[in-house]
Parts: C-alpha cells; structure tokens; sequence
C-alpha cells in the first residue's frame, strides 16, 4: 500500500494482510497518511528468496528464447511500461517478460504473460500468466497475486483467461482461474471499501499476532482495556454472552457475582462458573505479583488419578509441526527427553517422516524391554493425533501405535493438569505454566516466532539449501525446552499429588491394561503381512513415479487393514469422549449431557422406559441407538428424543433400571469381517495372477482398480438421448463398469430405474446396492413402479433392515441362504454391502447397480463387485460423501466415482456419461451451481425459466439472494439468523405470495414449499421451536429433494467461529446439495464476515470461492 498523487495503490500483499486481520489495514493505511511509524523488519531470507528468483527467471527466459519464441521484455525503468505490454499483447508475441498491468488503484509486474490459443479481443489468441517460484508448492498469497493479474488482463484482452500458471524448477503447475478469481474479487471489494469508507477497528486476538510486527502495539491497547480473552478458556462466543450482561473485562469477570445470575443462551452455568473462577485466581496473581493456584476437588478417574507410577523410563515427548506442507502437513521435528537426555530426529519430507516414525517408535519399544511401565507423557493431544495421523498415512507401525494407545502408555499433561489445578495464567501453555515448576527456558517463545516461520516458509517452499543452523537451533533449542518442561510440569504434578496424600486423601494409581493385542488381531496381522508385503515389492515412495498398476497394487495393499483402521478410530473416538467434562461434551455430536430424571418410569415387560430432560445442544442421536453412560457401562437404548422439548426416554433392562446417566454417548458398531475376508481373497488371487492376465475371474474389479476405461464388446451408439445412450454401453459392457453422473435434478433415479427395467427385460439378473437402505428401497420403488405401468410380474428380494416393519411389496430375505437357495426366481436382488461381500453371493449377478456411488467408499465397490459381471455406478461425487472416521494412506480414502475421475469435477466423455439437463433449477440457480460444481456442463431445461416467485412481497423473481445479518461469538447457533429466518416465512407465506412452475401455473405459496436448511442441529433445533411449520434439517436430511423455496442460514459469525473448521462451513459439496435443492429461489442468511476466510493455501481460497462466487450472483435483501 503507498500514496500517489492523492491515491493509494495497493499490490497483491495489501490483500493478505486484510484477510489476516482488519485492523492491521488500518494500522498500515495509517503509516501511509503519515500519522504512524511502520515497525521495523528485517527478514534476509526473503532477500535471498528474491535474489535467487531473479537468477531462476532468468534461466527460464533462456530457456524460451533457445527454443525460437517471440518474447518482448517490458523495462521497469522505461516510460509507459503499461502501453508497451498492451501493444504486445495485441500484436501477438509468443512471451511477454516482466508484463507491466495497472487498473484502476491495482498494479503490478507479472514475470510472464504466454499466449494461448483462445479467441479475445485481441484476436484468435489471448494471454495467461505464469509466475516463476523457487518453490514447489504454491502459496496462497501467490494465487492471490496471480489472480489479480488474471483480472487486469481480462479488462485488456476482453476475456478472462481460464488458467494461470506457476513455473518451478520441476514443473508448471496449472491453475483453472475460476477456482479462486471471486475470493480474489470479494476481498479486493473489502479493502477497497475499508479504505475508501474507514471505519474503526479494534485489536482482536487472532491467529496472525504470532507473527506481526505490530503485535507489542495491538497487545499494549489490550492490556490498557483488560480485555476479556486474557481470561485462560475463555472464547468468542462466551464473551458476547458476558457481554450481554455488562462484563467487559477480566476485573469485572472475576467479581460476577456467584451462582451466576443469569442463565446463559447456550451452554452451561458451570462453564460460566469455571470462568468467572479462573478470572477470579488471574486477578489475584496480577494483584499480589505472584504465581497464584489452587488445587480442584478431587474426582475419580479425572486428574491426578490418571497419574501413572512414574518409571525410570519416562519418555518426554513433543512434535513441530507445519500443516501448511503440501500434501498434508509434516512434522518436522521429533523431539523427546529419556532419562534426562535430549533426542531429536529431523524430517525434511514424507519419506523422512516415514521413517522418524519408525526410528521413535522402534526407540519406544526398546526401551519398553528394559522398563515394561514407562509412560510416553506429552502436553496437549497434538502428539497422539499425529502419532495416529502418520501410522494410518503411512501404514507402518500401525499394531505398535495401537498397543501404545490399548495399555494407555500416553498420558496427556494438559488434560491431567486442567483437571486437577486452577493456575493464574492466562493461557494453560508449557511456558506459561513454568513459573510454577520452575523450569527456565534458554529460547524465548517471542524471539523463536521468527525464526520458525521463516524455517516453515522455506520447508513449504522445498527450499532447504535457505534453511540455516541458526534457525534450526533456535527451533530444536525452543523443541528441547518444551521436552524438559513437560518433565519438570510431571515433576511438580507428582509432588502436588504427594501432598494431597500426606493430608489423607485417597488417590489410586489407574490400574494398568496389560492386554496388548489381542489374538485374532495377531492372526489377522500374521496373515495379511506377506500378502502386503507382494503387493508392494519394488513401488516408488512417490505416487508420480507409480504405473498405474503399480498404484492399484498400492491401494490393494493398504485396503487390507483398512477395515480395521475405522475400528480403531471409533474406538479411539468413544475412549476421548468418555475423558471429556460435561461442559465439554456439549459441543460434541455424538453425546448428550446434563441429562436430568423427571421421575417418570414407565414399565414396558421386563424393561422400563425412563424419561430425561437435557439442554440444547448439538446432537446426531436418534432413536434406535445403543448407547453408554458416562462410565462406559450400557444406558439401553434410545425410544424417543425431542430435541425441541430436551426430551429423552431411554429402554432400559431390569439391571440398569436404577442407573440414571448424567451423559449418554453413542455407541454403534457393525461387523465388517466378511468385508474383510472377501478383500483379502481378492488380494491373495493378485498376489498369485497378477493384475493383466486373460483370466476371467474378477475382471470387473481389477479394471476398475487399474482405471481402466470401461471394456465393450462393440461401440456405443451416437446419440444426444443419454438415457438410450445409457442403455446401450450398458448392455455393451464385456466384463467392465459404466460410471453414470448424475448432478441434482438431472434424473439419475430416472435413468437407472428405466435401465435396470431396460436389462431385466431382456434377460438380465440385476442387483442393487447402496450405502443406506433408504436409498435402494427408493430405487426398488422406481423400478416397480415402471414394471407395473408396463405389466411386468417383477420379481424382487431384498434382503432389509433387521428393524424396518415395512410393508413391501416385494419379498424380504432374512439371510444370504434364503437368497441363494432362490436366486433363480427373482429379478432383480438388493441388499446393502453387509450383504453382498458374501463368498455365497459371487458370480450371481449380469449387473450390480451401486445408487448413491458418490457416497460409496472405493473399498466397499472392490468388496461388491465379485458378486457380478459388470457394474453401474449411479451417482455424483460432487455431492455429500460416506462419512470415513478413520486416516487412511492416499488413494484407498475416496469413492469410487472420486477415484475413476482423479480429480476432475465431471466425468469424460470416453469414461461414462454425464448427465447435462437438470429438472429442477432455474438457469439462474443453475448456472451458478454448473460453474462451479460442475464446470459448467449442467443446463436447465426449456421451461425451468418460468418458475419464479411473485405477489406481495420484496422476493419477486427468481434466483440466488443474500440476506446479511451482523453478528459476533456465534458458532453453531445464531439467534440473530433465526429472527430473520422467521421474518422471511412469515412474509412468503402470508397468502398472497404466489410460485410458477415450469409449465408457468400459479400457486399460493405455502410452508410446504419451503425448506430451510442450516449446517448446525443446534440451529435446527432452535429453529423448528420457532418455525414449527416448516421442513428444517442440515443439508443431510434433503439430499434427494426439492422446493420452489430453499432458505440457508449459515448460523457462524466468522470461519473462525465455526466449530468444524472452514473446511465443513465450506465444503463445496455441502453447498452445491444445499443450493440445488431450490427449484424457483434460493435465499442464503449469514453473517458477511463468513466471506473474508483466512485462507492460508490454494485448497482453502479455492474452497471459499464458491461463497464469495455466490455473494457476486445473488441479489442483497434490504
């Protein structure tokens, strides 16, 4: 950002500063009106950074040169730098260098433009930038610079360029400009407008303080106004509550008066009385000048009874780690203390924290040898998360890992100390817990901030000859402080537990689990291990080096534990639940806490129904689940919930009719054996025939695993008629698969339901499968339906729910035999996965149709598909996907669908077919959800144009609106949202608002033609007190349908606020179902600082991009 001639220019860095924080635009637009002092920064590695960029551009302009191209250089010194680089664009050379472009208040140098072969103003060619970077992975403010260059040149050349490029020293890397050119727009809009309308800020704690140099300034105003994030736990949405009620600082936080006065809008009074205690001993410390605490009452199974006996071989351990390295983040440093000594092992890439993994846990196991009850004690979970991140990434020393976690070797400091004792410090941090243990530290954690995100810039950038010794001193320095400080923090735990003995208190040490792996895990290891090891002989690290059958063999090995992988992280789960406070665990979807008994016990034969009140909260319990209480014992099973009411009744057997749980969690687990078996029959076949051979057994399956295209007997026909173009690869199939693509509205039931009655009719046997039995009994449904109309005795078995009553009209199997002793007599068979890897079901089928193959894990395709010649898979990747609890190595993670595309949004023409026309939306619906889902292959048919919104009322027409509502501190419920939410149904529904269908009829519009969506159950629950008479659910319940209206309220104030992260809030394929289920028009109601994410890399700008595309298209209600 600089001033010329009474205006200020800013560059692509002026972008991300605004996205990091609001308030630094101000402080450095400031420093540009002269009226601060920028602080001063010195960082020599960017001074190197850009020395060696210059010698690297260089090189590459030889290169283009040497190979006869026209390339005109633009000189920065030279007068009209803009109008020479226009000229050449509009003559038409091969390069431009140093391309000068300017608009309006936005300038820069790009280093190359290149001409393509796109028609523009300028002729049949146009112009793309490439941007020279050392680096091998982009960054987020280089897509950001390189998509403002993109949009000046659209205002030259009369047309936005489809890519943008990135040249490294290995490769070019290819950018599709409309991934990321609306976030670019949007936040350029913002700081545009923050500059042009100044408004004040204030200093917020946010994540970019670590590291900017106006931190001391922001932090000195803070600490002047006692702001309320000093109190240690305390978050965005507790302060607005406090606020509410007139506390707005630590002072006065620490004086509420006890019990708190006021019952707050979420969550519980004992979070708030937590709060106003911790403040309360904060207060105190900075009034008496000295390290205050206070020990907590004792509670079994919680604090310092999950103190182990120390050992003489206590591990210390502590990880640095950067989530930013491509592909998936890397710990880069393993640092632990044995025995008062330091050990560390750094890690460069993947293939370097493969093996520190190893080289720690092999260490462990040793010395596990020597001391059988020795303890790994970390601080905080990070290091088991990534100890189990890495074990599943990389399936290595996976049954070690899990012994650790089974005999309860970790013990998480943090968690034992919050339990335990009440400190006066403002965060719960190693160091700021220090001055109680008395541990000093060598590295300081203000001066170490530099140096660490100089280090992370240049690992990200692969640039490590740049990395110094003096930064990786002062990071193992930072690394071996945090490792004797957890030892000194398990020290003074020990000697406060001592004490509270020496005063007569009872604490038993947890008793030990011994059982390290059980035997059939022992069997299973024994017997899939040198099946693995075949199938990985001689494949390359890197997945770029891999042939495609080296890469099926790769994903064939690593499916083998894969079943076992989900168990473990449901275990892992249902064990970190269980750890959490009630407070905690409101946050959590998969329990209800705060239960109360009402009194109410009503006998039902041998068991009881008991009914419970609990609080609002977040919650995926339904009725029909098993459940635990709060000790792991059984609490029966769930009757009936109301969530508007806080109502629950649980069954319960006679000998747990007394037992009233404070906490109910989930617990549901389905046997996946035979899956397991059938995998591992298919692997021991390729192990002994190899992938490419004539034989026929599994061809289906390993075409697909080798991404074959699919195999015909002869050519498919030539017809825009997808439907008989659909039948006829179908019945062309020899041996193969037929992906089918289905976006919504585009009549993809339609489709399979006329193909699978197309096939039955000459002869076939067919089979359905899908994720869910709601699924296939819809799809059962539409073939009958079609059999009936056409006079055909449909014969059908399905083999359903162990629980579903229905009356059918069909036959319901109750196992495989009742199925295999029959199979001649029917049709068609349908049953889920659970059903269909049976050894007695192989080789029974023509077809096996997979619905709802987006949402249908890629292993599970590989388990079905033995039962049948050729498969259909009906679905759409861009759309929800099967939830997959565990970490799985890249590759046996995705669906199906996913993994025949690689990557791409819509399928090719020569791999299967695209379904092109929707039903459902309006173009202007559609056109948004084409482009951006669908790269822009999606069209609404004649017709859909009619439907619209008309009458008394200011949502006339059709199409996207956005509706903004201020709010601050809201995570999954917004009050505020909800308010006008109610205000826009009322308005649509009052009687004299009216719809058109596509045949252009008039209807009152009326609550059945609404739905309102929202991501949160909390939001849900809270809205259907209110909106009784309208459908509401998250985006989950709707898939599948459709409404002339479609209302969705966001319920986040800000990315930072939403409890699962920006990558759930923004999920595209979240977004895409919620927008697509509006036939006339979708209204959006959120906060408009959900569009200004902190987007620190290419993926995540280009997961925003959708929301910021949606902002540009939609119309803002007033």
């Amino acid at each position: 950002m600089r001033k010329s001639t009474n205006q200020i220019l800013f560059s692509a860095s002026d972008l991300s500063n605004h996205i990091h924080c609001k308030h630094l635009t101000n402080l450095n637009y400031d420093v540009v009106q002269g009226l601060k002092e920028r602080p001063i920064s010195n960082n020599r590695v960017l001074d190197v950074l850009r020395e060696r960029g210059i010698e690297f551009e260089s090189s590459y302009l030889s290169d283009l040169e040497a190979k006869g191209n026209t390339i005109i250089r633009i000189s920065q010194d030279e007068p009209e730098p803009r109008q020479k680089t226009i000229d050449a664009m509009k003559k038409g050379v091969d390069y431009i260098y140093q391309a000068r472009l300017s608009n309006d208040q936005w300038q820069g140098w790009a280093d190359f433009l290149v001409k393509v072969n796109q028609p523009s103003d300028l002729g049949d060619w146009s112009y793309e930038v490439i941007d020279t970077k050392l680096s091998t992975e982009t960054r987020a403010g280089t897509i950001l610079q390189i998509a403002l260059y993109s949009e000046i040149i659209a205002t030259i050349q009369g047309v936005l360029p489809e890519n943008m490029r990135v040249r490294t020293p290995e490769s070019e890397i290819v950018y599709r400009v409309n991934d990321y050119i609306s976030y670019l727009r949007l936040i350029k809009k913002r700081l545009e407008i923050a500059i042009s309308t100044p408004s004040e800020t204030y200093p917020e704690p946010c994540s970019h303080c670590d590291i900017c140099n106006w931190w001391e300034h922001c932090n000195a105003i803070r600490r002047k106004d006692d702001h309320l994030s000093f109190v240690a736990g305390m978050g965005t949405s507790q302060i607005k509550e406090v606020k509410q009620h007139g506390i707005e600082t630590l002072d006065a936080m620490s004086k509420l008066q006890l019990p708190i006065p006021f019952k707050p809008n979420r969550g519980s009074k004992e979070t708030f009385t937590k709060l106003r205690e911790q403040a309360r001993v904060q207060n105190e410390t900075r009034t008496t000048q000295k390290p205050t605490y206070e020990l907590l009452e004792l509670k079994e199974n919680t604090g310092f009874y999950n103190l182990p006996e120390p050992s003489k071989g206590d591990i210390y351990l502590d990880f640095e780690g950067d989530p930013l390295v491509e592909p998936s983040g890397l710990e880069y440093l393993f640092g632990w203390v044995f025995q008062e000594k330091y050990h560390c092992i750094w890690v460069n890439n993947l293939d370097e924290e493969k093996a520190a993994l190893e080289q720690f846990i092999d260490f462990v196991f040793e010395k596990r040898t020597l001391f059988p009850d020795l303890h790994v004690y970390h601080f905080a979970p990070y290091e088991t998360i990534a100890l189990k991140r890495m074990m599943g990434k990389y399936a290595t020393r996976e049954n070690e890992i899990d012994i650790l976690l089974r005999t309860n070797c970790f013990v998480d400091l943090h968690r034992i100390l919050k339990q335990s004792i009440r400190a006066g410090v403002e965060r719960y941090s190693l160091k700021d817990l220090e001055k109680y243990h008395g541990f000093v530290r060598e590295m300081d954690l203000r001066s170490l901030s530099k140096f660490k995100a100089d280090f992370e810039f240049l690992l990200e950038s692969k640039k490590f000859e740049l990395i110094t010794v003096e930064m990786k001193a002062a990071i193992q320095l930072y690394n071996q402080d945090d490792c004797y400080s957890t030892l000194h923090l398990h020290q003074w735990l020990e000697k406060e537990r001592a004490s509270l003995l020496s005063k007569g208190n009872l604490i038993p040490r947890p008793v030990p689990n011994e059982v390290e792996t059980p035997e059939h895990i022992t069997a299973h290891l024994e017997r899939i291990t040198p099946i693995y090891e075949a199938l990985m002989h001689e494949i390359p690290f890197d997945v770029s080096e891999r042939t495609k059958e080296q890469q099926a063999r790769f994903i064939l090995a690593n499916m083998l534990d894969w079943y076992r992988r989900e168990q473990k992280s449901f275990w892992w789960e249902y064990y970190r639940i269980l750890e959490l406070e009630p407070d905690e665990l409101l946050d959590e979807k998969t329990a209800l806490t705060y239960l109360q008994f009402t009194g109410q016990s009503v006998p039902d034969k041998k068991s009881f129904i008991d009914t419970y009140t609990f609080p609002s909260q977040e919650s995926e319990l339904r009725p029909g689940n098993q459940i635990k209480n709060e000790d792991g014992g059984s609490a029966g099973q769930i009757i009936e919930i109301d969530e508007l009411q806080g109502i629950i009744k649980l069954k319960k057997g006679p000998s747990i009719k007394d037992l009233h749980p404070h906490t109910i969690i989930k617990f549901e687990q389905f046997s996946t054996k035979e899956k397991e078996e059938n995998l591992i029959r298919f692997a021991e076949w390729i192990v002994t025939n190899g992938f490419e051979n004539e034989l026929p057994n599994y061809s289906v399956t390993r075409d697909l695993l080798l991404n074959k295209l699919p195999k015909l007997v002869e050519p498919v026909i030539d017809t825009t008629d997808l439907l008989e173009k659909s039948i006829d690869w179908a019945t062309k199939l020899d041996s193969s698969y037929l992906p089918i693509q289905g976006p919504p509205g585009a009549g993809k039931s339609y489709t399979g339901s006329h193909m699978i009655f197309d096939l039955i009719k000459k002869g076939k046997r067919i089979g359905i499968t899908a994720l869910s039995h709601k699924v296939i009994i819809n799809l059962l449904q539409k073939v009958k339906e079609i059999a009936d109309e056409n006079s055909f005795d449909l014969k059908i078995i399905y083999k359903g729910s162990s629980d579903d009553d229905g009356d059918y009209p069909w036959t319901i199997a109750k196992n495989v035999d009742s199925i295999t002793a029959n199979l001649q007599n029917f049709h068609v068979v349908a049953g889920t996965s659970f059903m269909w890897c049976s050894d007695k079901l192989k080789d029974s089928l023509d077809y096996l149709f997979i619905d709802e193959a987006g949402q249908f894990a890629l292993i599970d395709t590989l388990v079905v598909s033995h039962a049948s010649k050729n498969l259909i898979l009906l679905g759409d990747h861009q759309q929800l996907k099967q939830p997959i609890k565990g970490v799985h190595p890249e590759g046996t993670e995705v669906s199906a669908l996913e993994h025949l595309l690689e990557g791409r949004k819509t399928i090719p023409v020569d791999k299967g077919i695209f379904l092109a026309n929707t039903w459902r939306m309006h173009p202007d619906i559609c056109f948004f959800d084409s482009e951006m889902f669908y790269e822009s292959r999606l069209h609404s048919v004649s017709g859909l144009e009619n439907q619209r919104i008309d009458g008394n009322t200011q949502f006339i027409g059709s199409g996207l609106y956005f509706k903004s509502v201020d709010h601050e501190g809201n995570t999954n419920l917004s009050i505020e949202e909800i308010n006008e939410v109610e205000k826009i149904v009322k308005e649509l529904t009052k009687g004299d608002v009216y719809w058109y269908d596509e045949k252009n009829n008039k209807h009152v519009l009326k609550p059945e033609n609404i739905k309102i969506i929202t991501p949160y159950n909390s939001n849900v629950f809270e809205m259907q007190k209110r909106i009784p008479n309208i459908a509401i659910g998250t985006v989950d319940k709707f898939q599948g349908q459709e409404a002339p209206v479609v209302i969705y309220s966001l319920a986040s104030s800000s990315p930072e606020d939403a409890p699962r992260g920006m990558e759930f809030l923004y999920s595209p394929n979240r977004l895409n179902v919620a927008v697509s289920r509006a036939r006339a028009m979708f209204i959006m109601v959120g906060n408009p600082r959900i569009f200004e994410p902190d987007c620190k890399s290419p993926e995540q700008i280009k997961l925003a991009n959708p929301f910021c595309r949606f902002i540009e298209l939609a119309s803002f209600l007033t």
